[in-house]
């Protein structure tokens, strides 16, 4: 069995081994004039010992063999913001309105009776019972599209 270094070379091992030397040059390892001639060196090896020595004085191992992993087992992408963070409605630039059902319309009703009573007991007894809450419950209930955080 024939070892590892002289097993044919694939475009993909090339290309590879070309990628890393471009890297190389660039944190400056290699001039321009040695990629060139390493490059050109690449592109002309049959053999992956070819190729292993174009980066043997490098600290790269562009053929090093790769992990097969299962697809469970590779790395999940994290997105960039946390998902507590994340707008629960992001097309929309407010929340959604808020949900008006019969239980609204019964509330309302039961304040504006309760309004309409107490109105009654103070014009005819001279006790004003009518409080300053009932109100602020009244202005909030009477605005169903407004919401507070």
């Amino acid at each position: 069995m024939a070892s590892a270094d002289a097993m044919r070379a694939s475009d993909g091992d090339r290309e590879r081994v070309v990628q890393a030397l471009q890297e190389q040059v660039g944190e400056g390892r290699l001039t321009l004039a040695e990629f060139e001639e390493r490059s050109g060196e690449a592109y002309e090896a049959k053999t992956v010992g070819e190729l292993r020595k174009l980066t043997d004085d490098l600290p790269v191992d562009p053929l090093a063999p790769h992990l097969g992993l299962a697809p469970w087992q590779q790395p999940f992408p994290l997105s960039d913001m946390p998902q507590w963070a994340r707008r629960p409605y992001p097309n929309q630039r407010s929340l959604p309105p808020a949900k008006t059902g019969p239980a609204y319309g019964v509330a309302v009703a039961l304040l504006v009776m309760l309004a309409v009573v107490g109105g009654i007991v103070a014009v005819t007894t001279g006790f004003f019972f009518f409080p300053l809450p009932l109100l602020f419950l009244i202005l909030i209930m009477s605005r169903p599209g407004r919401r507070f955080h």
